[in-house]
């Protein structure tokens, strides 16, 4: 009987022991269910946010070529500015020389160059610069 009696002992321990793994188990397989469920939450975290970067990276292309346009228009404008210049340094040569004023083309450039550096000294007039005193 006290053989009986062991072997019950050994199999309720055994069945104890089983009934431990098995809630284990659960557990484990619980919380494998939760990690699937934020692994799927932060999937489409990851997916929002790839859309959101392709979305600016589109923008910084646009950006880009905008960029692009406005440098050749500056170049453009450039290139405007400086026939503009040269048209209006002639004008003034003919203008003076109309009335009377015999002036070469050089020292009506010079007399335009001056009026330039001029400006260009006023505008960087610090009382212009400072904003406290405009």
């Amino acid at each position: 009987m006290q053989n009986i009696e062991e072997i019950l002992q050994k199999l309720i321990a055994e069945h104890n022991f089983l009934k431990d793994m098995q809630q284990r188990i659960v557990g484990n397989h619980d919380i494998m269910i939760e990690n699937q469920k934020r692994n799927a939450d932060n999937h489409d975290l990851v997916i929002q946010n790839q859309t959101t970067i392709i979305k600016n990276q589109e923008i910084i292309v646009n950006n880009q070529v905008s960029i692009i346009r406005n440098q050749r228009q500056i170049a453009d404008n450039q290139i405007t500015l400086a026939v503009m210049l040269q048209t209006q340094t002639h004008l003034l040569n003919l203008v003076k020389k109309l009335s009377g004023q015999e002036e070469s083309i050089e020292e009506t450039e010079r007399f335009i160059q001056a009026l330039r550096n001029q400006t260009i000294e006023n505008l960087n007039n610090p009382s212009l610069n400072d904003p406290q005193t405009l």
